[in-house]
């Protein structure tokens, strides 16, 4: 015979996993909305990109409802994913529109997630500047030379460990990789 108590725990236990079950799918959708809104980026698409963006900001709403019965949740590996590629995602917009990196949607200003989605943000930019020196635009290469030389010379400053650290050393290579495309150009010329 089962007490009261133990119903009550077995119904909280099953309310929560249902919750968290519906976090996981939606952050899924999220992660692969912010996805599909860099690519459409770099196919020069912003109206989709925005779109898609947009998208990806309900889901998150959507999401954050669950985390007033069940607080834990807004750290449920797979949201916490996605806020991370939607920062890398809106990170990204904004270079794209403005030429430079800044502030973006609140939820994403958590440290970790902001440093880790602008150390990735640095991945889409030298395939930005690719496209760009293939298309003979070296001057938009020079900027994202300059834009990933910042960020580095920020994340430096920085302590940076762990899962971070790793980011931060992506971050890096990145950077050699225009300075690499950079040097080429200049034999070019």
């Amino acid at each position: 015979m089962k007490s009261s108590v133990y119903q009550k725990i077995a119904q909280d236990h099953a309310s929560r996993e249902k919750a968290r079950r519906q976090i996981i799918n939606q952050a899924n959708n999220a992660l692969s909305t912010a996805k599909r809104a860099i690519f459409a980026l770099h196919r020069d698409d912003r109206k989709s990109a925005q779109d898609l963006l947009d998208e990806a900001k309900k889901i998150f709403v959507n999401c954050e409802k669950s985390f007033k019965a069940w607080p834990d949740l807004a750290y449920e590996g797979a949201y916490l994913a996605a806020l991370e590629e939607y920062a890398e995602a809106l990170l990204f917009f904004g270079y794209v529109k403005n030429g430079k990196i800044a502030a973006i949607d609140q939820r994403c200003m958590r440290a970790q997630t902001y440093l880790a989605g602008l150390s990735d943000t640095t991945g889409e930019i030298v395939r930005l500047a690719i496209r760009q020196a293939t298309a003979g635009n070296f001057q938009s290469v020079e900027q994202a030379v300059k834009t990933v030389e910042e960020v580095i010379a920020y994340l430096y400053e920085l302590d940076l460990t762990s899962y971070l650290r790793t980011k931060f050393d992506q971050a890096k290579k990145n950077l050699r990789h225009l300075e690499e495309m950079r040097y080429e150009i200049s034999l070019r010329k």
